[in-house]
């Protein structure tokens, strides 16, 4: 997560959020749907952008997911200081949009907007990593999966900072007993990922994520990402064609990398809503179309 438009994006308010912050296995956790356990009794972790909870749009969305599969969806709050504030966000904007020309006022302008926003973000960008929290990420989904039904499944969605863990997720069991680990079934049974970001910089642990144990991989990728981009996401998927063969083919393997065109990094989460911007707006309703279809496939 360090491009300029992990920290860009809108705050949505075309809804009001309908789930409740309760305490799941120790971390404070944002919980939407459930209500109906003959619908469904899977689950799905969503680990968010680096905004977390305090950025209504993932709460919003995590609602979505719960609406449209039946799955009960926890967004567990594990990102570095509870995530990043979404007042940063207009700030950004004013430090990356041109000025329409050069001034000694516009000029000063970005650099007393830059200032504000450097005590938020460097400590984001050097203690943030999801590899620092990852043990309590894996122990958490453990123990979710460990209080479904009989016949339950989990799912895991990450966005941006999210990504990276979702995407480890899947080469893990169930137990944590390194005897009995190769015995154990697979923790993750579908995974979504939108506008990912660090996995560019380990694309083998997509490729492990899909093969080690098939679990259904989907990813929505932006066209005009800083990161995870169209070209990235193809080289992703060359490899993967090389190791474990086409999605769907003999191997059992299935993924998919979908390509939103004029998109930008964040799409996923912080488009704007009935805005100005028609091509984000549709790829957002595209990749929250993509994932809860792809979760109602696999964990129903």
């Amino acid at each position: 997560m360090s491009c300029p438009d992990c920290f860009r994006g809108a705050a949505h308010n075309h809804a009001e959020p309908k789930g409740t912050i309760e305490t799941i296995h120790g971390i404070r956790t944002y919980v939407a749907g459930g209500s109906d356990p003959a619908r469904s009794k899977s689950a799905i972790i969503y680990l968010p952008d680096g905004f977390s909870l305090k950025l209504v749009n993932n709460k919003l969305l995590a609602d979505e997911y719960a609406a449209g599969t039946g799955c009960k969806v926890y967004i567990p709050d594990v990102v570095y200081d509870g995530g990043l504030d979404p007042s940063l966000m207009p700030k950004m904007e004013i430090l990356m949009t041109p000025n329409a020309s050069w001034t000694v006022t516009g000029v000063l302008s970005k650099v007393s907007t830059a200032l504000t926003l450097i005590p938020s973000m460097i400590p984001f960008l050097l203690f943030a990593h999801p590899s620092k929290v990852y043990p309590k990420i894996l122990s958490y989904a453990r123990a979710v999966k460990a209080d479904l039904p009989p016949g339950g499944k989990v799912g895991v969605a990450g966005f941006c900072w999210g990504a990276w863990p979702a995407t480890k997720l899947c080469v893990e069991t169930t137990t944590a007993d390194s005897n009995h680990a190769d015995a154990s079934p697979r923790l993750i049974d579908a995974q979504f990922n939108g506008h990912p970001s660090y996995i560019v910089k380990t694309p083998e642990m997509v490729v492990d994520a899909i093969r080690k144990f098939k679990v259904p991989y989907s990813v929505a990728v932006a066209e005009n990402d800083m990161q995870f981009n169209k070209a990235e996401a193809e080289k992703v998927e060359a490899t993967l064609r090389e190791v474990v063969g086409t999605s769907g083919g003999e191997s059992g393997c299935t993924y998919e990398f979908k390509l939103y065109e004029g998109c930008v990094h964040g799409f996923c989460v912080r488009a704007p809503i009935g805005k100005y911007d028609e091509t984000n707006e549709s790829g957002y309703e595209g990749a929250k179309r993509q994932a809860v279809e792809w979760f109602d496939k696999y964990l129903n």
